[in-house]
């Protein structure tokens, strides 16, 4: 027979967790309204540790998320309204994760760059000049959240 006593029992509830899941779902619904987007939207979440962003995109009732590493091949190249880079090693992968991004954004979706994602990035406009090179530009930065929103810089046609 197994007996249980009160002072077996752990009374203090896991805050951590719970505080960490409340984040990250707050934190979806920010970027879900910063791209203007619904629970419908095709989302792709780039870097290294995405799961407890994708956890918290399905429980929003995002459907279509995916997760992709910027230093893992993709062989797929299904288009997303948004793409999310939350977690980078460094500048190479930066440029990885933003091509990958622009390919899935297409000429009408948005890349969002979390300020974390690049802690080891040089700066805000060592930023830019990798999302130029990779056909994005900037649209909007969030000073207090660090992130950068990019969208595909247009085509100009050439003038005969």
């Amino acid at each position: 027979m197994l007996s249980i006593s009160e002072s077996d029992i752990d009374l203090e509830p896991p805050s951590s967790t719970v505080s960490d899941d409340a984040m990250k779902m707050a934190l979806v619904d920010r970027v879900l309204a910063v791209a203007h987007l619904t629970a419908a939207a095709h989302i792709a979440v780039i870097g290294h540790r995405t799961l407890p962003f994708v956890l918290a995109l399905m429980r929003r009732g995002c459907t279509y998320v995916r997760s992709l590493r910027p230093d893992a091949p993709s062989p797929d190249c299904e288009p997303a309204q948004l793409a999310w880079i939350v977690d980078i090693a460094n500048e190479n992968e930066l440029d990885e994760a933003l091509r990958a991004a622009r390919g899935r954004a297409g000429t009408s979706g948005r890349v969002i760059l979390e300020g974390a994602a690049c802690s080891r990035c040089e700066g805000a406009a060592a930023i830019r000049g990798h999302a130029l090179a990779a056909g994005l530009d900037v649209v909007s930065f969030d000073h207090v959240a660090r992130r950068v929103v990019l969208a595909a810089t247009p085509r100009l046609a050439m003038v005969a």
